[in-house]
């Protein structure tokens, strides 16, 4: 190998070196200027979100479709995750039920729920040997729900007879 390949082999790691330490100080920079999300930061990001032209109604009941949930939700937060943990099934076989749980995370924060797989008609109760289809469903009401503990579209589970802004100090509280 030629002194001048050499060289030139020996520049091309040092400039790779140089570029190296250049991204890991950018990376540096963004990480101590960025701000650490606390709850009450994403709680009242998430309760002002306003729901109301994505809310859908099923015999009666006022929901957010899990697409829609998840667009808004992504709109304030885009860094956030989720995971399912797989089902966990109870009783015997032949009458076992269903439970599915889900965390959503957003930077280092985290809310997780669990919800029964039932049925969507009225009164709602839990579907002995669920389908794929069933535990999806439920998956998706779930995702929701994790969501409105983050505090989007919390209203909708919320039991009040005035809205929240209309309540003061001197007024009875229904629960």
């Amino acid at each position: 190998m030629s002194s001048e390949t050499l060289e030139s082999k020996v520049d091309d790691y040092i400039d790779q070196i140089k570029y190296d330490n250049y991204l890991e100080n950018q990376e540096r920079n963004i990480m101590a200027n960025k701000k650490t999300l606390e709850y009450n930061d994403v709680w009242k990001t998430l309760r002002a979100v306003d729901c109301s032209r994505v809310i859908e109604n099923k015999m009666g009941l006022d929901y957010i479709a899990w697409a829609d949930a998840w667009s808004l939700l992504m709109g304030e937060f885009p860094e956030a995750t989720y995971v399912f943990d797989e089902p966990i099934f109870y009783g015997i076989e032949g009458k076992r039920t269903c439970e599915v749980t889900c965390t959503i995370y957003i930077g280092d924060l985290q809310r997780t729920w669990s919800l029964p797989v039932m049925t969507a008609s009225m009164p709602m109760k839990s579907i002995i040997e669920p389908s794929s289809r069933d535990i999806n469903d439920a998956k998706a009401r779930c995702f929701v729900k994790v969501m409105g503990m983050f505090g989007l579209g919390l209203h909708l589970w919320e039991k009040r007879e005035k809205p929240a802004s209309t309540l003061t100090l001197n007024d009875e509280r229904p629960f």
